[in-house]
């Protein structure tokens, strides 16, 4: 079962590298105006993906209290850098 799990990622890995190559070649070979708008919504998409699972997470105590622990980390993290 390990092999095949091993197997598989790499099968993956191997298609996302290809996918990222595919990718850069399509941007470097083509005017902004041609793939903004597919950024533009995949960057949309992961807002609201990650607004959505915040959501969920302050559904539950154990949930807002770990919300309440990574906005206390960014806030310190924040002031560390100014």
């Amino acid at each position: 079962m390990e092999d095949t799990k091993i197997a598989l990622e790499a099968v993956r890995d191997k298609s996302h590298d290809e996918a990222l190559v595919k990718w850069a070649e399509f941007v470097r070979d083509n005017p902004c105006e041609k793939w903004k708008k597919q950024v533009d919504f995949f960057i949309d998409a992961v807002y609201q993906k990650a607004d959505e699972f915040y959501a969920r997470m302050a559904e539950t105590v154990e949930g807002r209290k770990i919300l309440e622990r990574l906005k206390e980390e960014r806030f310190r993290a924040r002031s560390k850098s100014l």
